[in-house]
């Protein structure tokens, strides 16, 4: 319910109008409002028309204009001329401006506009016909909905067999004797808790998406996560397949910069495709490490290292690693997919 406060004067005019109507003031307000309402729901097709008839008049006017009429009045010549300047001045863009400013001058401009599409009820699209209603609206909720649960119930399949497929080639056997190779000793400058590393796939659900096949080596979690392939550092390597490290993150600054933490956050998001929640987990480990796992001339995956350490990779050591990971990793990687290709639905979701 609305209120609208009158002043002493109005409310004393609207009694004596009332009075001569022989109404109560209260159904004269009622009716003044509603049609008030009812002006403004047809003041935008007022306008439309005004439009539509300025238009037609131009139009009529070049007809006029361009046929011969003979005249004892004006002579051709100057019915040639003013032909041509209303040529000029008048084209088919300018009419259509000027309707549309007409009509966009209207209040009720985008309430036109809407019921004009809000009167269209079917579409017919590749031979089918979709009924645009409130009922269509509510099957289409109720199926994305249905979409999400039975894709959401799939994933948990799908991260089961995974897990099954892991433990029967014994990857996270093999990552662990990986990173406690000669090769990645030398690469990893500290080997305490601030070094993990794990492996992604292509997601078997959804394309353009990479999935983290096994948790973190030697200690951490984040079996089954997802991601974008436009994510962070996995996500250029992915798209590159160049491998890539970096010592920090954060790109270097000028000398005597001091970055505040909002700083830091920004140009995470900016560099590397991240949100503010991603950015914020991001800034824990500076250091980074990715290559792509190559068997037999095809991607099947990804190695990443990272670090909280800056600097915490030997660069003059690199080539050795990506070596020993494509040997010791890249087979396995291969015949996970292969397994996994049964359940893999790689649809296109987003």
């Amino acid at each position: 319910m609305y209120h609208i406060s009158l002043d002493d004067t109005t409310n004393e005019q609207l009694r004596k109008i009332a009075k001569k109507r022989q109404m109560s003031a209260n159904d004269l307000a009622v009716s003044y409002v509603l049609s008030g309402v009812e002006n403004s729901t047809l003041t935008g097709v007022r306008y439309l028309g005004v439009a539509l008839i300025t238009a037609a008049t131009l139009l009529f006017g070049v007809w006029l204009l361009s046929i011969s009429l003979p005249s004892p009045v004006v002579s051709a010549a100057t019915l040639h001329w003013v032909r041509e300047l209303l040529f000029l001045f008048v084209p088919w863009p300018l009419t259509i401006l000027i309707g549309l400013w007409i009509v966009a001058r209207s209040e009720s401009f985008l309430w036109l506009i809407l019921g004009i599409f809000g009167s269209l009820r079917r579409i017919k699209l590749f031979g089918a016909e979709i009924e645009l209603n409130e009922q269509t609206k509510r099957k289409i909720q109720s199926a994305a909905g249905e979409i999400d649960a039975a894709l959401e119930e799939y994933k948990g399949r799908v991260d089961k067999e995974v897990a099954r497929t892991v433990a029967r080639y014994q990857i996270e056997q093999a990552l662990s004797n990986l990173i406690d190779s000669d090769e990645v000793k030398s690469f990893v400058a500290e080997r305490s808790k601030t070094f993990r590393c794990t492996i992604y796939i292509p997601d078997p659900i959804r394309y353009g998406r990479l999935y983290q096949l096994v948790d973190y080596c030697p200690s951490g979690a984040g079996r089954a996560r997802t991601f974008s392939v436009r994510y962070g550092v996995i996500g250029r390597v992915w798209r590159t397949e160049v491998p890539t490290q970096e010592g920090d993150l954060l790109p270097p600054s000028a000398p005597g910069e001091v970055r505040t933490h909002e700083q830091e956050i920004d140009a995470v998001m900016s560099n590397w495709g991240m949100n503010r929640r991603e950015a914020e987990s991001a800034l824990k480990h500076r250091s980074y490490f990715c290559c792509p796992l190559i068997h037999e001339n095809s991607k099947v995956g990804l190695l990443y290292m990272d670090s909280t350490e800056r600097d915490a990779f030997d660069h003059e050591q690199r080539v050795a690693v990506i070596e020993k990971a494509t040997s010791a990793m890249g087979p396995l990687v291969s015949k996970t997919l292969d397994d996994l290709s049964t359940v893999a639905l790689q649809i296109e979701v987003e």
